[in-house]
């Protein structure tokens, strides 16, 4: 920018003041390069010349030149940060001729180019096909799928990008690659491909398929790659859309990958006819078809088909490390989807920190797992429990890269669901199973371990007995954790009457009581008390999550976390472990309660009569959450008699809409607490998956210096 200047004597035509004239400060459009930008490389355009005039640099040393109205790099060498430099204009009939205009100029510290003709991984947002399967509909059998894929913080040039024909199970069997659109072993439909553009920088660049502009992907195959794709060089963090068109018949299947995120641009269409479809081009942030976008920002959102999450490119990799990384649901975001996700598409708590601008810089991956994956059955197995497609088609890429892998180190976040009553099964061979096969798949490649999340119960196991309406309940394992006035959940308990949310009145450390509408007594059946997570003292650890880790078998989850952190039987390379940065500040093992997490407060009332129902309330700080984030409400100001559970839908502002709807009359002051995680729904029902406020706290809580931990040795 101009920041001063000099004047002259002079006269002649510029800016206009009676018969003589002044030239006006010079502008520039840019004032960043780098070490790496050659002589002539150009650093912005300058504006506001008179005409005629003539440029010069201040001082002329030739570390800048003026080419045309450019300035340019010289063949003289400058340090790296600000640089003070001076465009002198000269007109002689100007009366301030000749004008010089400071600008400071800085010059980046960018390390070289490393291996620019290696294809990387780039596909940060990208996610591995798997999920339910999508069956088309008459009228909208013909999609056009567009997803926005940030670049990475390195200029790229050349692209791939794959089309998978399979799509893997989420749950018990994941990630066998056996959701298909026929059954396994008999091939379903195909789905074909009309077209693929990549929309850079506002211009289509379309991309073909062994010369082709379609192609068909057929079921229960290794998918299709593109063509290279070279564009003119694209800058670091650009987004990049990827727009696939594709058909098939209607009532065919087609296999699903991706929720899309509609506050980032993402978006599905779908017609009849790819005709249709393509007068999209013209408008990119056109809605989505109200018939393909349901659920948003739920689990039920449709997961419709695009380029999976093998995306390469070439371009300036400047040699910071690219992971493979091998994930479960806790690393492939299983309690964020679409409408959480951040600027640059990161849903997650390890997406989110490996892609934060901070330590050495956003690390590029490639997510290789999905929700349910197991070490056991990863990279492992044939026909109906394949699960090694993905493998094969890193050997492709090895094969067409020159036999160079696609990323530097491999990350390895699984181990939550390899669990067994045996820790020698667990450790030696679940766990280690698919260390070995990474090992001989990847010789001498470095794996950087990330020891799994404990898990913990909201429930404990009670007796009850009554007189009249009041319930007596009996807790062996104690009361710690439970505070009079607070909301329980009972459940399991016969007569029914028993059941329900109650406010009760501790006793002593086995005894609370509670009022209700009364009952034989005593009351029979499996009966549990559930505080939803509001004490992490009250919560027990489940089967082989005891803390600490004390050599047995129910200690099985901590004695994982300490043989990977010891690098046990060569398990991993290095660890970065990520214990304090989700655990309970009252009770080690535990994940925090919601009395130790932000909450806020209602600023109006919500509800009327309890009868006419609402979606939304207005609280003092809505930042703390995000869409999907489960609230409870409590009374004010204690914050202990629950009034209300709900799923936050949308935020704007400090305006809150639920999923459903409340009737439930929730006074001005109000508390409203986050849950840490999803409760599974498992019994005793557990926390597992962390939601939006633990995954901030977790990115928070893991040091971005821990990121040199993936730098290959």
């Amino acid at each position: 920018m101009e920041v001063g200047f000099t004047v002259a004597s002079g006269s002649g035509a510029g800016l206009g003041i009676g018969s003589a004239t002044l030239l006006k400060p010079l502008t520039l459009t840019g004032t960043t390069f780098d070490t790496n930008d050659e002589p002539g490389v150009i650093v912005g355009v300058i504006g506001n010349r008179a005409q005629g005039a003539t440029l010069a640099i201040v001082p002329n040393d030739g570390r800048f030149l003026i080419d045309g109205n450019n300035l340019v790099v010289g063949p003289s060498a400058s340090s790296t940060g600000d640089i003070v430099v001076y465009i002198r204009e000269t007109l002689p009939e100007a009366i301030n001729s000749p004008r010089e205009t400071r600008f400071t100029l800085t010059k980046e510290d960018v390390p070289p180019a490393v291996d620019p003709d290696r294809y990387m991984f780039i596909g940060s947002r990208a996610r591995m096909p798997s999920g339910n399967i999508v069956t088309a509909l008459a009228g909208t059998n013909y999609y056009c799928c567009k997803i926005v894929i940030p670049s990475p913080q390195f200029v790229t040039r050349t692209f791939k990008f794959h089309l998978p024909g399979f799509a893997s199970t989420e749950g018990g069997n994941s990630p066998q690659e056996t959701i298909v659109t026929g059954t396994v072993g008999t091939p379903g439909n195909s789905v074909v491909a009309d077209v693929l553009y990549a929309r850079i920088g506002g211009v289509f660049h379309q991309c073909t398929f062994g010369g082709n502009n379609s192609v068909t992907v057929v079921d229960q195959t290794n998918g299709q790659w593109t063509d290279d794709l070279t564009t003119p060089d694209v800058p670091p963090e650009t987004d990049i859309e990827l727009w696939l068109f594709y058909h098939v018949a209607a009532g065919e299947k087609v296999w699903p990958v991706y929720r899309v995120q509609k506050h980032r641009g993402e978006r599905i269409w779908g017609a009849n006819d790819n005709a249709s479809l393509l007068g999209f081009m013209a408008d990119p942030l056109a809605d989505s078809t109200p018939a393909l976008d349901t659920g948003y920002g739920t689990q039920a959102q449709p997961q419709y088909y695009g380029p999976d999450a093998f995306m390469l490119a070439k371009g300036d990799w400047d040699g910071r490390p690219v992971v493979l990384a091998f994930v479960d649901s806790i690393g492939e975001s299983r309690q964020e989807y679409s409408a959480a996700a951040d600027a640059r598409g990161m849903i997650g708590w390890l997406r989110r920190w490996l892609d934060k601008d901070d330590g050495i810089g956003r690390i590029p991956f490639c997510m290789i797992g999905m929700p349910g994956a197991g070490s056991v059955r990863e990279y492992t197995g044939s026909g109906t429990s394949i699960a090694t497609r993905r493998r094969d088609i890193i050997r492709e890429i090895i094969a067409f890269n020159g036999g160079k892998w696609p990323f530097t180190v491999v990350g390895n976040q699984l181990g939550q669901n390899d669990t067994s009553t045996s820790y020698n099964t667990w450790f030696n061979t679940n766990y280690r199973s698919n260390v070995s096969r990474i090992r001989a798949e990847y010789p001498d490649v470095k794996i950087v371990a990330f020891p799994p999340l404990g898990r913990t119960d909201t429930q404990r196991t009670i007796t009850l007995t009554s007189v009249g309406t009041v319930a007596t309940a009996t807790v062996a394992t104690g009361t710690a954790g439970l505070q009079s006035g607070q909301t329980l959940s009972i459940s399991g308990a016969t007569p029914t009457a028993y059941n329900g949310n109650v406010v009760i009145t501790v006793v002593d450390a086995n005894t609370f009581t509670y009022n209700f509408a009364g009952g034989t007594s005593p009351a029979t059946g499996t009966i549990r008390a559930n505080d939803l997570g509001l004490s992490a003292e009250y919560h027990l650890y489940t089967a082989q999550n005891a803390y600490p880790a004390d050599g047995t078998d129910a200690s099985g989850k901590w004695r994982l976390r300490d043989d990977i952190l010891a690098k046990t039987s060569s398990c991993c390379d290095d660890a970065i472990d990520t214990y304090a940065a989700w655990v309970s500040s009252v009770k080690a093992g535990a994940w925090p309660g919601m009395l130790e997490l932000p909450s806020t407060t209602l600023t109006a009332q919500s509800g009327t009569d309890g009868v006419v129902t609402y979606n939304t309330i207005t609280v003092a700080d809505a930042s703390i959450f995000r869409p999907e984030q489960q609230i409870n409400i409590y009374s004010g100001p204690e914050g202990l008699a629950r009034l209300s559970t709900q799923t936050i839908a949308s935020i704007s502002g400090d305006v809150i809409t639920y999923q459903g709807s409340s009737a439930v009359i929730l006074p001005a002051g109000s508390v409203v607490r986050p849950s840490a995680a999803f409760q599974e729904s498992s019994t005793p029902i557990s926390l597992v998956h962390p939601y939006p406020i633990m995954i901030d706290r977790i990115v928070a809580g893991i040091a971005q210096s821990e990121k040199t931990k993936l730098q290959a040795a």
